[in-house]
């Protein structure tokens, strides 16, 4: 895996040493969407010498995410980036290194090991299977994007880092879908913390032993609505329309927009620019900026594969 650490401060100096007063003041100043029991035990496991990295992809609920966690002086030792390569918004990755300016910790961006990005997986997939009749592209059940070039190369991150003791904290929100809503806040990712099998993250926490590595996953705006999201920088769904608009007429994202510009061109949500889960408005969004030729290059992957990006829909039809 290639790992480029990022700097963008004057000062890199942060505390992440918490006493047991200290975290108990910063308790009493959390927002009254944060869980208190997951809460409680994130401050427990941070006593024990656990490590807090942020993972954000530019998207706004990651940028809430930081922000929130930073307001509550939580002490976060980086930023992970995974990099998906020419499908991400060129815009994504400028957006987070404003996201660990803002909080004044490093930038870690992971790759996958043999450097490929999503679109240089897909067509091999596509040569791999040909004349097979399988479908190559990520799917809703099939998320190359998730397992293969985010979860699989920021897991050899952890592991490099040298740390036993990391808590990942990701800006997943329970009502972004009904699936989400049934995730838990707080959970083991069993493949990394095998001597900890069985047990519940408290569980795990309160056992938790040097030379033994324990990695939890925590999703701090979990209980966000798009309104809280929104309102941790001073937005609000009012404020979007007006960036849109002055968008619309100027062609300039205005300079007070805090969040990635694709919001500001009509997205709702910002992931990949072709992205599987896409709305067709979002999808319209990505080829109205398509400036450097990769819709024409999914295209033609459709026509030599024979198959649609989506069941029954086209990129042609953008």
């Amino acid at each position: 895996m290639i790992l480029m650490l990022i700097w963008f401060m004057k000062s890199t100096a942060i505390d992440t040493h918490h006493s047991k007063s200290q975290n108990e003041h910063q308790f009493r100043n959390c927002p009254q969407l944060f869980d208190e029991k997951t809460i409680k035990l994130i401050y427990n496991a941070i006593d024990k010498g656990a490590k807090l990295y942020g993972s954000v992809s530019g998207g706004k609920d990651g940028q809430a995410m930081v922000k929130s966690l930073h307001d509550i002086a939580m002490p976060l030792t980086g930023l992970i980036h995974a990099d998906l390569g020419k499908v991400e918004w060129k815009e994504s990755m400028p957006q987070c290194q404003k996201n660990s300016e803002a909080c004044n910790v490093p930038l870690y961006v992971c790759r996958r090991k043999d450097g490929a990005g999503l679109l240089e997986y897909w067509q091999r997939r596509m040569l791999k299977v040909e004349g097979q009749g399988i479908p190559f592209w990520s799917s809703a059940n099939i998320r190359y994007c998730t397992s293969d070039l985010k979860r699989g190369p920021i897991n050899v991150f952890f592991i490099a880092t040298g740390n036993d003791f990391i808590i990942s904290c990701e800006g997943i929100r329970a009502d972004e879908s009904p699936k989400r809503s049934q995730k838990p806040a707080i959970s083991i990712r069993s493949n990394s913390s095998t001597f900890y099998a069985g047990m519940t993250p408290d569980q795990a926490i309160n056992a938790y032993r040097p030379g033994k590595k324990l990695i939890l996953t925590w999703y701090p705006v979990f209980n966000y609505t798009l309104e809280d999201v929104w309102i941790t920088h001073g937005m609000t769904p009012l404020l979007l329309q007006a960036a849109r608009t002055e968008y619309n007429h100027t062609g300039i994202v205005p300079a007070w927009w805090p969040f990635h510009p694709a919001y500001a061109y009509g997205n709702d949500r910002v992931s990949c620019r072709y992205c599987i889960m896409g709305s067709l408005n979002d999808l319209k969004t990505a080829a109205k900026h398509d400036d450097d030729g990769l819709l024409e290059e999914m295209i033609q992957m459709e026509e030599y594969s024979g198959f649609t990006f989506k069941n029954d829909f086209s990129l042609k039809q953008l």
